[in-house]
């Protein structure tokens, strides 16, 4: 039945052109969205967060519930938010300095390694019962540069192969020393593909985005985003003169400019790494280009850029010489997601005194309020009878590189043969 209702769509598919609706509000078209993002790695926070043993985090993903934990050999682990014994949660929030974990239903206790304590046990069971066969179920994790992932596939993609690009750049940016001072977020009702889409868009920003768009040269945004080829031309040739300027003057990390990382047309990862100049007199990501927080990593000054990485379809991290934002997009249902912002600076800066905590999150928090209508806006008209797939404008090509992978991800998923080119 699901191939019958995905396979039409994906022949009305054509690259260049938007997806047709039925990949935004098929509920079928969710079910096997789910098989292609299940095998991939998923961020759940910063290892700051939980930075004593004891310390948890509660992460929810594609309707798991997850401990994150760091246990009492400083180890950073994740369990399934379930009693061996009969299935009750054994957490509903985060926490701090936990000894252990106990089930509210029979009072199972857990170690912070999962391993099952409980001496009710010893009581209840004979020599038959085997203690190792319901410890907590391990969730696969991974810490990079201070960053946690997990994935809940049964064999997840290989982490090593697909991160190992960005790690020179992160250790210069310091992630692994930061530290978490706000998170925030909400639910939208729209499909997870429709906020993808817009976060790789650079063609929407002049419009949407006023405090945005000064962050980079006019050239750079007539580049990406004028509708008139000859300007194309000509201002993507003076963005590419500012970047061969700025990358000639650049003293810190010179080896990693432009398109660092990049998802190759049969890639089963979805990743961007790339970096490059702010405008001039912008030396961060701010309202008004100032830096508002001390310097991160290795930086002795500012770089006066800015980096953009996606690790997968869902979560993308932006860095500046003074702190880091991470969005995250969980979906919820083929019409609802969560959206999380979580912004990072040095782990030594102090509040108050070296940084305001809303002057930091202050732009980013400006555009996702400027972003939430247009999401919402968006996947509403796509619902509609009179949608249409719209040609996609040239400077929308990171639109069309996702959809060319999601779409050779599902067909994977449901037996569909890769058209023949002509």
């Amino acid at each position: 039945m699901r191939s019958e209702r995905i396979s039409p769509l994906l022949e009305q598919y054509r690259p260049g052109y938007g997806l047709p609706a039925g990949f935004y509000t098929d509920p079928d078209v969710w079910a096997a969205d789910i098989e292609v993002l299940e095998p991939l790695w998923y961020m759940a926070g910063h290892s700051s967060e939980i930075p004593e043993p004891g310390d948890t985090k509660l992460v929810s993903l594609f309707g798991e519930s997850i401990i994150v934990v760091r246990g009492n050999d400083r180890v950073v682990r994740a369990f399934y938010n379930v009693c061996s014994h009969r299935a009750a949660r054994l957490c509903t929030d985060s926490a701090q300095g936990l000894r252990q974990f106990t089930c509210p239903y029979h009072n199972w206790s857990y170690g912070l390694d999962g391993k099952v304590k409980s001496r009710r046990l010893e009581v209840v069971f004979d020599e038959t019962f085997d203690p190792d066969a319901h410890n907590l179920r391990p969730c696969h994790l991974r810490v990079f540069e201070g960053l946690i992932f997990l994935s809940i596939a049964d064999t997840p993609t290989d982490f090593d192969t697909t991160y190992q690009p960005f790690q020179d750049v992160f250790d210069f940016y310091g992630i692994a020393d930061a530290k978490v001072i706000r998170v925030h977020g909400f639910p939208v009702a729209a499909n997870w593909k429709t906020l993808v889409e817009n976060t790789i868009d650079p063609y929407h920003v002049p419009v949407v985005h006023p405090n945005f768009t000064k962050t980079r040269t006019p050239a750079y945004w007539q580049a990406a985003a004028s509708t008139r080829t000859a300007e194309v031309i000509a201002a993507a040739a003076e963005a590419e003169q500012e970047m061969k300027e700025w990358e000639a003057a650049l003293t810190q990390l010179p080896d990693a400019t432009g398109v660092i990382v990049q998802a190759g047309e049969h890639d089963d990862q979805f990743r961007w790494l790339v970096r490059g100049p702010l405008a001039p007199g912008y030396e961060s990501e701010t309202i008004g280009g100032k830096r508002v927080a001390p310097l991160m990593g290795r930086f002795t000054e500012s770089d006066e850029a800015s980096v953009f990485s996606n690790f997968n379809p869902l979560d993308s991290l932006f860095m500046s010489v003074d702190h880091a934002t991470i969005f995250s997009i969980r979906p919820l249902a083929h019409d609802r997601i969560y959206w999380q912002t979580t912004w990072l600076v040095d782990k030594n800066a102090q509040e108050g005194r070296d940084y305001d905590i809303d002057e930091v999150c202050e732009f980013y928090t400006e555009v996702n309020d400027e972003d939430f209508p247009i999401w919402e806006r968006t996947y509403q008209g796509a619902t509609s009878r009179a949608y249409r797939p719209g040609r996609l404008a040239p400077q929308e090509s990171f639109i069309g590189d996702f959809q060319r992978w999601y779409v050779r991800q599902l067909r994977q998923r449901v037996g569909e043969p890769e058209p023949v080119s002509a």
